[in-house]
């Protein structure tokens, strides 16, 4: 039988037909197949009461329509929205069933498109799964497969819960999920995404997988029209003459601190944001951005008293305000070196660190913590 669901289909590929039409395999032969019309008219095919009809649907419906295909063949529909009613259904079955891991066990056993089910459902519908298992179940084999199938960087996009981003990237690494690292969009490259969506508080679990961000070229150019976009100075021409007198990564590293700053006061996140900052500066080996620094980056482009409040930002996040660029401490680039060693050793941070009985203020500092010891214990 056909699906009755087809008005979801999307408009841009199919053809709109009238709410009068054939949706059962059935019926569209009886309409079709004139040799067996003595059958049909009989009813001896299929009991007339078990076809159902949409004729009476106020609204028309769209499928996809090939008339290069007889018209014997069955109605194809396209642009996935099948696995967008599937999705639907299954998330009914959740909210009206307590047996939601029976579901989800017969989910994993099926594919769809060469792909496992799971991992082309809706993410909302796959959330619904994350909240059956967080945060007591961790060993049992279904939520092994779930960890090793679902979409990642899509539920990463979507939702900002850091204490369940934790709790699912700790176990990906414990399992030995390897496409967060090597993947068509590795999650390296996922902070940027999360700076875009303001989804700030991510930040911190995903430095507990990665030792630091990941420089891409595509964040760098995304970073650029989104500042001039409110910037009109800040041109390409104008970008281009940076990038002759300084490197795209260090150049990048300033853009995303202007796009931080501009971004989080029209959206009022700016304890959050300085947050993540801070994270990742206390995360990457390279030295602070000086203020002489932006200033011989985007000369003209912002007005004097903007300038120095986007420094000001950067400065009170990473608490340290350079008039000229200064190597990282010892300390700094020995915490660099040691979370590296860990991440190339696909050793989950903060576990390695509680592994190596180092004392709790050294403990805090490797794990980029605020608040951590001073004392003589602690130096290096």
């Amino acid at each position: 039988m056909l699906l009755n669901y087809l008005g979801t289909s999307c408009d841009c590929c199919a053809l709109k037909l009238s709410k009068s039409f054939i949706n059962t395999e059935e019926k569209y032969r009886k309409f079709f197949t004139q040799s067996r019309s003595l059958l049909y008219t009989l009813h001896l095919d299929l009991p007339k009461g078990r076809e159902c009809s949409l004729k009476d649907v106020p609204n028309s419906f769209t499928f996809d329509h090939n008339p290069c295909i007889p018209h014997i063949a069955k109605i194809i529909p396209t642009c996935g929205f099948e696995i967008s009613i599937l999705s639907d259904f299954v998330e009914d079955a959740i909210n009206s069933n307590k047996k939601k891991l029976k579901i989800l066990s017969w989910i994993l056993k099926m594919s769809f498109s060469n792909l496992p089910l799971l991992y082309v459902l809706k993410i909302r519908t796959v959330d619904k799964f994350i909240d059956c298992f967080y945060p007591d179940i961790t060993d049992s084999a279904i939520f092994k497969d779930f960890i090793m199938y679902f979409d990642f960087t899509e539920w990463m996009f979507t939702y900002e819960k850091p204490e369940i981003l934790e709790y699912l990237l700790y176990y990906a690494r414990h399992y030995g999920r390897e496409d967060l690292s090597e993947g068509f969009f590795p999650i390296d490259e996922i902070i940027h995404t999360c700076i875009f969506n303001r989804y700030f508080l991510n930040i911190g679990p995903i430095l507990k997988y990665i030792n630091v961000p990941r420089f891409s070229e595509d964040d760098y150019h995304l970073y650029f029209p989104q500042i001039s976009s409110t910037r009109p100075n800040l041109t390409e021409e104008r970008l281009r003459k940076a990038e002759k007198r300084m490197k795209r990564g260090r150049i990048h590293q300033m853009l995303q601190i202007i796009w931080m700053h501009i971004d989080c006061r029209q959206h009022h996140s700016t304890e959050d944001a300085s947050e993540a900052l801070r994270l990742i500066w206390c995360s990457v080996p390279d030295a602070y951005i000086s203020f002489k620094e932006i200033k011989r980056a985007f000369p003209g482009i912002f007005k004097a008293e903007e300038l120095k409040n986007i420094y000001d930002f950067y400065a009170e996040a990473v608490s340290e305000f350079s008039e000229s660029i200064q190597p990282r401490s010892l300390q700094h680039l020995c915490r660099s070196i040691i979370r590296s060693t860990l991440r190339e050793n696909q050793i989950w941070i903060p576990e390695g660190l509680r592994q190596t009985c180092l004392p709790k203020a050294i403990e805090s500092f490797l794990n980029l913590e605020k608040v951590f010891s001073t004392s003589n214990e602690f130096a290096l």
